[in-house]
């Protein structure tokens, strides 16, 4: 079983690094297989890993069949659909799935229906509640993603959320709402409990009682997020395998404990199978409270799985169990191993068993509980580091007053007030004021560990491989005392803890522009320092492009301390993710043209004249000069970076006038193999004679997809091509690297090497 479980796996895996997808025709093959495998034990593995390629083959044809006519992005078209989600309220705005029906231009030309969509309508006071049918004028376009190294990829996680469009509503007369359906009715159910909760609790409880109730996290504020992560406690926010194993568990010995005291009746129905069906039907209540997302799904499986192994008149055993779930949660959602989730709890369980059995078995309840808690969080962090590039240091700390105080008492506590908030209001407000005492004395302790120094702890993402010999290493070090040579497992560890990185020469330097949407954020490395050169944009108090691009990005590559940072002027585009980085980084030094605006007393003021050299590298600040009369995006820094294999010039937001000051005072120096494209691309920047000046061999343009400026401009993407310049945008290419070597000037484009079928 398991390895025909492995070999199913391996074939999903195998299709899903596929850049497009394959012609259906491939299935043709399978009843060749199957008799191949009847007749050929060594073939039936082969059939086997092709059913999982098939299968997952199939499952992304539909996925992929229906998608957004390009036509339409961003262009005002109205759209007639169903709200099929709670309505996540912000201060200045709500979002919703809406499963759209009809989609019209101006011109009253149909379209295409994409399917599910997610609308945020800003500066409203109407709320689209599910079940309702709505009309509204909105602009639409694909889930087009950044794409850099250790990122995260927005479209595969779009895609398996079975969402194939986002867009904004427009202010019109005719957005309203048609009729309301008898559909969707569980989740019309749901907003009704949340808008009661709303209601009677204020935040920070309402956070997390809608989060740990109803699955919607909306609420849950900022810092309390990142206190939750710092202490490797999120996942407990989250309704999955935990906190439905945990309902299961309790449901169960408390329904087998009553059941068991009506003898006549344990003749028709056992007190285990009556336990393991009223566990289940609770757990699966649960999670239709939750709104049934893909996690709680995957949990309720598994959940089943083992529920109905209890019970099973032929004894089962648990590697057929945990094979069995896999294969149902595969079965639901192909996509889901590409979901550090997945992997977490399936190796969570795997875990959990193997260290009770060999190393805890003989422990008492307390012991048993620190010692699996400090065991597992060391089993888990091979995982933790391939997903996360982190350890949490005082997770074990936090989990192990965490789990218990929220899966115990805070959970068990919220869903009894919840069934009471209808029933005695009066009773449910004094649980729910009990459950707020409660959180304020754990929550104390959570936002104590955070507050503690190296809280997390980086580390440089490893590979597949180095993550499958660190496994194995685990599962040897965890085996039973007395065995001999457990310490080899340590061996098996260590190209985990020292992956192998591209080194970089004396001389030689590597230049990242990251794809970060309408906006600048760019790393240079040399042998030994980095200097990062601006930091994208912050879109809202609770996602900024230094927290959601350049943190994973620089922990993937393994840096931890930021030689430089420099932010070429104050405009969002540039500066907005600048506390993030500034907040988790070791920064030796800033250069700026606003220091004003940086939360720090340290930055200096960059002006023309400035020098220094890294490891053989040569950086020369252009631009302004020290007299700087230029405000806005002609005050940007521009930053010459050279060495003896090539240059690359970065020019922030310049426009005409600032590049004629460079022209006039540093003619001679700006000449570069790289021109990083001032302003994006914009027609009020890259003259004639600044482009000849430069003479570069290739120009990157730093803009997002559909971005509202329509950068960049055709006619600068034409002048550059007049100059013989090949011209590489970001959003197309994903992160650009252009690697300055001894052989020669090296340039990658990520999205083209790491493209797959679900990519744009």
């Amino acid at each position: 079983m398991l390895a025909g479980t492995l070999a199913f796996v391996m074939g999903i895996y195998c299709l899903l690094q596929f850049s497009y997808l394959p012609s259906f025709w491939v299935m043709s093959f399978l009843p060749i297989l199957f008799l191949l495998g009847r007749h050929f034990s060594g073939f039936r593995i082969v059939f086997v890993f092709f059913i999982g390629f098939c299968w997952a083959l199939f499952h992304a044809g539909l996925e992929t069949d229906r998608h957004l006519d390009s036509g339409i992005e961003n262009t005002d078209v109205f759209i007639k659909g169903i709200v099929i989600s709670l309505p996540e309220i912000y201060d200045d705005h709500i979002r919703f799935l809406i499963d759209i029906n009809e989609i019209t231009d101006s011109n009253d030309r149909i379209f295409t229906s994409p399917g599910i969509v997610r609308l945020s309508w800003y500066r409203t006071q109407k709320i689209p509640v599910p079940g309702e049918i709505w009309q509204l004028k909105t602009r639409l376009k694909r889930p087009y993603g950044f794409m850099n190294s250790g990122g995260f990829d927005y479209e595969a996680w779009m895609l398996r959320q079975g969402r194939k469009a986002i867009g904004y509503v427009k202010f019109d007369e005719l957005n309203q709402k048609l009729e309301v359906t008898k559909y969707y009715f569980i989740q019309r159910l749901r907003y009704k409990v949340a808008h009661r909760l709303k209601q009677t609790l204020d935040k920070p409880l309402l956070g997390l009682v809608l989060a740990l109730s109803l699955g919607d996290r909306s609420q849950l504020e900022p810092q309390q997020w990142r206190i939750l992560t710092q202490t490797g406690t999120n996942h407990l926010i989250a309704i999955s395998g935990l906190h439905l194993g945990l309902i299961a568990g309790f449901i169960y010995f408390l329904a087998r404990f009553v059941w068991s005291r009506f003898f006549l009746m344990t003749q028709y129905i056992p007190a285990p199978i009556f336990a393991s069906i009223m566990a289940f039907v609770c757990a699966f209540i649960y999670a239709i409270l939750a709104g049934f997302a893909l996690p709680a799904q995957r949990a309720l499986i598994m959940i089943g799985v083992f529920l109905f192994a209890l019970f099973s008149v032929r004894q089962t055993l648990i590697v057929n169990v945990i094979c069995i779930s896999v294969i149902l949660v595969l079965i639901l959602d192909p996509f889901a191993i590409i979901a550090a989730d997945f992997w977490l709890s399936f190796m969570a369980v795997i875990f959990i068993l193997y260290i009770t059995r060999f190393r805890i078995s003989n422990h008492n309840n307390l012991n048993k509980w620190i010692r699996l808690q400090c065991l597992l969080s060391f089993a888990l962090c091979p995982i933790l580091i391939f997903w996360f590039k982190q350890i949490p240091l005082y997770s074990v700390l936090a989990n192990l007053i965490a789990i218990p105080v929220i899966g115990f008492l805070i959970v068990p506590l919220i869903l009894v007030a919840l069934i009471l908030l209808f029933l005695l209001p009066g009773l449910s407000q004094l649980l729910y004021s009990f459950i707020d005492n409660i959180n304020e004395v754990h929550w104390s302790y959570l936002e104590f560990l955070s507050q503690q120094n190296n809280v997390i702890i980086p580390v440089a993402a490893p590979n597949l491989l180095s993550l499958a010999l660190a496994v194995i290493g685990v599962f040897i070090l965890l085996m039973p005392r007395g065995l001999p040579a457990r310490w080899l497992g340590l061996i098996w560890m260590l190209p985990l803890l020292f992956p192998v990185t591209q080194k970089i020469n004396a001389g030689e330097f590597d230049f990242n522009l990251l794809d970060v949407g309408q906006g600048l954020a760019t790393v240079i490395q040399t042998n030994e320092h980095t200097l990062v050169y601006d930091t994208g944009a912050r879109f809202s108090e609770r996602f900024n492009i230094g927290d959601a691009v350049l943190k994973p990005y620089l922990r993937y590559k393994g840096i931890n301390q930021i030689s430089m940072l420099l932010i070429s002027h104050g405009d969002n585009d540039h500066i907005g993710g600048a506390d993030a980085i500034i907040e988790n980084f070791k920064i030796d030094r800033i250069l700026t043209s606003v220091p004003a605006q940086l939360p720090v007393e340290k930055s200096e003021i960059c002006h023309a004249g400035q020098k220094w050299t890294w490891d053989g590298v040569d950086f020369e600040i252009l631009h302004p000069q020290p007299e700087n009369l230029f405000t806005g995006n002609n005050s940007s820094c521009v930053l010459k970076v050279s060495s003896e294999h090539g240059s690359v010039l970065l020019t922030g937001d310049i426009e005409r006038q600032a590049e004629e000051s460079l022209l006039k005072n540093a003619n001679d120096l700006i000449k570069s193999d790289v021109l990083l494209v001032p302003h994006h691309g914009s027609k009020t920047s890259s003259t004639n004679e600044f482009i000849s000046a430069v003479a570069p061999k290739y120009a990157f343009i730093p803009t997002g997809y559909r971005n509202r400026f329509g950068f960049p401009k055709q006619d600068i993407m034409s002048r550059y091509e007049t100059h013989g310049v090949e011209t590489l945008v970001s959003y197309k290419t994903g992160e650009i690297s252009a690697k300055f070597r001894k052989g020669g000037l090296q340039i990658d484009e990520f999205r083209t090497s790491n493209r797959r079928f679900w990519h744009y």
